[in-house]
């Protein structure tokens, strides 16, 4: 529905984020074929960031909006290195999309960092060389990765359930979206965010990194104003350790 009431003759750029960070929403066939002729209707580019993509939780399906029957001439698509390899140190990614719009990439991309480092781009040349060998098979990163994003978010979901926390249900990604309401905490909000202070009181007083929603958007701050962002990319045994943590909020 916003994308059909903000579109307008004026736009020229359609941003579509799948696997969605924070929320980790994917996005289905039906949703991306209305963004498609949405776009197609007002003449807009699409810009599709799918830094995620690996990251799908086994089951579920990633789907691309340039495979959408007409979307291919006004798409481009977005990957990371970073996020495929879980090497996010590593700022290294790819667009993917027709000459003619790969052609204005590369100039921007030239005129804003130039290049990247030459050993980050063999190293990750290297990463998919080995994907392409193994693809399909049991040992290929890109198997086994998806399955260990979503024992993570089942470790802190648990969690959640178990202190009576609603919480965002992810289907991929590396975030779950946590609802602080039921723990009853009070901020003065005449400065400075719940969230932004949320965070920081259960760093303070729990040891409980979390990251707050609303420095990531400008627009309707108070649809996530009592949640804060869990982050699953991590090993078991700090995963778990967050997890009791999150346990003992309400006792």
């Amino acid at each position: 529905a916003v994308v059909s009431t903000q579109s307008t003759g004026k736009t020229k750029i359609c941003m579509v984020n799948t696997p969605h960070n924070p929320i980790g929403k994917l996005f289905t066939e039906e949703e991306m074929e209305f963004i498609a002729r949405t776009c197609e209707k007002h003449n807009a580019l699409i810009i599709s960031d799918e830094v995620y993509e690996r990251c799908v939780f086994p089951g579920e399906e990633h789907v691309r909006i340039a495979n959408i029957p007409g979307a291919w001439d006004r798409t481009i698509t977005i990957g990371s290195a970073g996020k495929s390899f879980s090497m996010t140190g590593y700022k290294l990614g790819w667009a993917v999309g027709p000459a003619e719009l790969i052609n204005r990439v590369q100039a921007m991309h030239q005129t804003v960092v130039y290049s990247a480092p030459t050993i980050t781009q063999d190293v990750v040349a290297r990463c998919i060389e080995r994907e392409v060998e193994l693809k399909g098979k049991e040992e290929a990163y890109y198997t086994q990765l998806p399955k260990v994003m979503q024992e993570g978010s089942e470790i802190l979901s648990e969690a959640a359930r178990d202190a009576g926390l609603p919480f965002v249900k992810p289907y991929g990604g590396y975030f779950m979206m946590l609802d602080t309401t039921p723990l009853g905490l009070e901020f003065d909000t005449s400065k400075e965010m719940y969230d932004v202070q949320c965070s920081k009181y259960l760093m303070e007083h729990h040891k409980l990194a979390t990251i707050p929603l609303s420095p990531f958007f400008n627009l309707n701050k108070d649809l996530s104003d009592k949640y804060v962002r869990l982050c699953f990319a991590k090993s078991t045994d700090t995963l778990k350790a967050g997890g009791d943590i999150i346990r003992e909020l309400r006792k």
